[in-house]
């Protein structure tokens, strides 16, 4: 059932909006049209007495034998009299106060005693046309529908039968005006016009509140890729404004909880470069030449660590720009310069990308990876193509891979597949790190697998 449902917000609000307004509507043709009806019955017969009343007087008055000859100058297609010995009604009473009221009209008028006999009746119109005529007629289709709808009958008759002085009956059947067809041509022009402005007004009224929503949503990816991307503007009804204050109040204290962790690890790593030259001094008064090496090779490995969790610090803190630039001549550039320091490096062919970033942090991520591929397995093959309205880099090597589960625990600082921490098989496992953070910076993703054939692939997907 939910997969036919509208996805977005305006549709659903317009689908609401509609179905409750339509039905309304439609009640409220319904309780119209029978109050339309009632009313016409209540005049139809208040209007037929009257005429009753004048006819049966002159009747009354008028000698026997020209009773005949007055009828017949009073009868009409829509207004029929006639005499009769008998009453040409079914004496079947109808309690209807409608039926009360014309009935004590009559006797008022009439100067007639309650024992007087006097019938009256509503009576449905029973059509006599040919059935196949009847299926081709859409007033016959109307009727059904109304009938089905509402209950009872569109087209009525009111028939009366007054019981003469000399036993005589004057009978008299009158048509009542009949009700156009519920699905007339106003009511569904009512309900086209209602439909219209109801989806004109929510179009208007959904799209001025969804359009917050859609600023709150590029913010948040904004903010995904640039901590110190620009602040929301606090603009429309209150609870926008506010819901736009707080945002903005969020995204200052993640630059301030960022920055209060960058500048406390470079304190550390700077202050910590004083003990160890202090270390470095004593060490180096050692007698024994053989334990002052492995000292001093240690004390190297620490500085080592520190000045790059040094320049990570400071790569996080400094603030680049972002602007268009070639990524097919950038990588280019770093496979370039890595072949001609006798690597095996081998970039495929591609076109021109521009692509709006900061090209030192996406080159010095770029480089990390390229990097770890040639320490790790001696070669690395990179590519760049755009796909999935983004563009995909894949950086492969054909080394002996990574276990699978430390695919996501090699982008832990310091974390580094090989246990040793010798200076000639890698860095100190800031790498990965930094590639990653680099990578998300610009709202991309960063994930590894292992080809089929040995060898580690890394793929890098950055939007548009």
């Amino acid at each position: 059932m939910k997969r036919f449902l509208p996805k977005t917000l305006t549709s659903q609000t317009i689908l609401v909006l509609m179905t409750g307004l339509t039905v309304s509507h439609l009640f409220s043709m319904l309780i119209y049209s029978s109050d339309k009806l009632d009313s016409l019955a209540v005049m139809g017969g208040r209007n037929m007495a009257e005429r009753v009343v004048n006819i049966t007087h002159l009747v009354t008055v008028s000698p026997i034998e020209w009773r005949e000859r007055i009828v017949t100058a009073v009868n009409e297609p829509t207004f029929r009299v006639r005499l009769s010995p008998e009453s040409m009604l079914v004496k079947t009473e109808d309690d209807s106060q409608s039926i009360e009221r014309i009935k004590q009209y009559l006797r008022t008028e009439l100067g007639s005693t309650p024992e007087q006999s006097i019938h009256i009746q509503f009576m449905e119109i029973q059509h006599e046309d040919n059935m196949f005529e009847m299926m081709k007629s859409d007033q016959w289709i109307h009727k059904r529908m109304m009938r089905w709808m509402r209950g009872f009958a569109t087209h009525q008759s009111l028939r009366v039968s007054l019981k003469l002085e000399d036993n005589q009956w004057l009978n008299f059947a009158t048509d009542i005006p009949e009700v156009g067809s519920f699905w007339s041509n106003k009511s569904i022009l009512s309900l086209f016009s209602m439909a219209l402005a109801v989806v004109l007004l929510s179009i208007w009224a959904v799209q001025r509140m969804t359009v917050p929503l859609r600023s709150f949503g590029q913010a948040a990816k904004r903010l995904g890729r640039d901590v110190n991307a620009p602040a929301l503007i606090m603009d429309g009804p209150l609870e926008v404004r506010e819901a736009a204050e707080a945002f903005n109040e969020m995204q200052e204290q993640l630059k301030r909880m960022i920055e209060n962790r960058t500048n406390m690890l470079a304190a550390i790593s700077h202050d910590l470069r004083t003990p160890i030259t202090l270390l470095r001094l004593r060490t180096e008064l050692i007698d024994d030449l053989e334990e002052r090496s492995k000292m001093l090779s240690t004390l190297d490995d620490m500085e080592n660590m520190i000045a790059s969790t040094l320049e990570f610090a400071r790569q996080n803190a400094r603030k680049e720009d972002r602007r268009k630039t070639d990524l097919r001549a950038l990588i280019q550039v770093i496979c370039d310069d890595m072949s001609d320091s006798g690597y095996d490096v081998v970039f495929a062919e591609s076109n021109s990308i521009h692509y709006e970033c900061r090209p030192i942090a996406l080159k010095r991520a770029l480089t990390n990876l390229i990097d770890n591929a040639i320490k790790y397995a001696g070669n690395a093959q990179v590519s760049i193509t755009t796909i999935h309205k983004g563009l995909e880099i894949i950086i492969e090597d054909n080394g002996p891979g990574i276990d699978k589960n430390q695919f996501d625990r090699v982008f832990q600082p310091f974390y580094r597949c090989e246990d040793s921490r010798n200076r000639t098989t890698g860095g100190v496992g800031l790498g990965m790190s930094i590639a990653q953070s680099v990578i998300h910076a610009h709202g991309g993703k960063i994930s590894l697998e292992n080809k089929a054939r040995g060898g580690l692939k890394v793929k890098l997907w950055m939007p548009l």
